[in-house]
This record gives structure tokens, sequence and C-alpha cells, in this order.
């Protein structure tokens, strides 16, 4: 039985990372759900209820669907950014990992996450306006790093859960 859980508990770290293009919140942070509802099905199974592992989970899954829930409304109703910026900056950044080799800092990640989300921006067809552009980078960089904190935090549900049982 635990060895299912465990199997949930991962499929739900699987779709925090998969599902991160879905245009709705609720899909895009079903992982959470998930892992918090695994959770809560493991500790009503246990004699003795773990409270202490469902308020560091459920901490973790408000402070990642919040991070994610801001970060998406600054990216798209704000800034008004489309995926072309968004995927371009993703792109670079993986371009420019490639040369961390080079200078062993996140220099190269942030500059190619930067021009790739320039080019998206020029991609979507929209004004060349360099204020816009710098707005556009700026909201690219504000989504991602809601992605990011989410994914983290679903880590650290995968850790607590892991350290509880």
């Amino acid at each position: 039985m635990i060895a299912l859980l465990y199997l949930f508990f991962i499929a739900g770290l699987v779709c925090l990372t998969y599902l991160q293009t879905s245009r709705s919140i609720y899909v895009r942070c079903s992982g959470l759900f998930l892992m918090l509802g695994v959770a809560l099905f493991y500790g009503l199974r246990q004699p003795v209820f773990p409270v202490t592992l469902l308020i560091i989970l459920f901490t973790c899954a408000l402070a990642g669907f919040l991070s994610d829930f801001y970060a998406a409304t600054l990216r798209t109703w704000h800034f008004r950014v489309s995926n072309e910026v968004f995927w371009g900056m993703i792109i670079g950044g993986m371009i420019g990992m490639f040369f961390l080799p080079m200078a062993p800092s996140l220099l190269f990640f942030l500059l190619g996450s930067w021009i790739g989300a320039m080019i998206g921006y020029l991609r979507s067809g929209r004004d060349f306006s360099i204020p816009l552009i710098i707005k556009a980078c700026i909201s690219a960089f504000t989504g991602s790093f809601g992605m990011g904190v989410k994914l983290l935090m679903g880590m650290e549900m995968t850790y607590w859960f892991l350290y509880f049982t």
C-alpha cells in the first residue's frame, strides 16, 4: 500500500513538471493537490494522525500555488506577455547553460534567458518598443520565478513525505 502512495506522490511531482504550459492555474498546480491528497490519505490510515506532516505539506502547497498564481497573474494580466516570450526565455536559458563551463555562474543563463525573451517578443509580431520589450522580459522572469518556486515546493513536499513515512 505504501508503494502505491509513493507512486502517486511521484506522479504528482511529474504533473508539476509536465503541465506547466496549461492556461488553467488548477491544472498547473494539480501535482501539488495530488501530493497533498496522498499525504492526507496516508495520514488517515495511520493510528496516530501526523499533524506535523500535513501542516508542512499544506504550507508548501499553499506557497507553491500562490507563487504560481501571482507570477502568472503578473505575466498575463498586468504585463500582457505572450507564450512566445515565455518559451523564448526558457529556450534561451537552456542555450545559456551550455556556456556554463566558460564562467561558473548564472551570468550566461540569465543573459540567454533575457535574449531569448527578447527574440520571443520580436517573433510574437508586436510593435517594436524598447520599454515594452523590457516589460515583457521582466514579466517572463517573474513567471519563471513563480514556476520555480512551485517546483521547489513540490520537491520539498516530496522530501518531507519521504522523511515522515
